[in-house]
């Protein structure tokens, strides 16, 4: 299986959508309206939980990567 590949995807995508959350976040405290800043907190919670999501999926593949590592070079000897 491929879950090297599959965990550096998830941690790519972990990373970018940190990045987002910490740019709205920005965006928020300059926030003048009461009605777009609920917006953004809104969206805010919506990918911190996409966040975490894919940062825990991320840690599984590669903990599952480093097991198939394992059992593959035990297979070898």
């Amino acid at each position: 299986m491929q879950y090297d590949v599959w965990a550096t995807e998830y941690e790519t995508q972990t990373t970018v959508l940190k990045n987002r959350i910490t740019n709205l976040k920005q965006q928020k405290k300059h926030c003048r309206l009461m009605k777009q800043s609920e917006e953004l907190s809104s969206r805010i919670d919506s990918l911190y939980t996409m966040y975490l999501e894919s940062k825990h999926t991320g840690e599984l593949l590669r903990q599952r990567a480093i097991k198939e590592h394992y059992h593959e070079s035990i297979s070898q000897r």
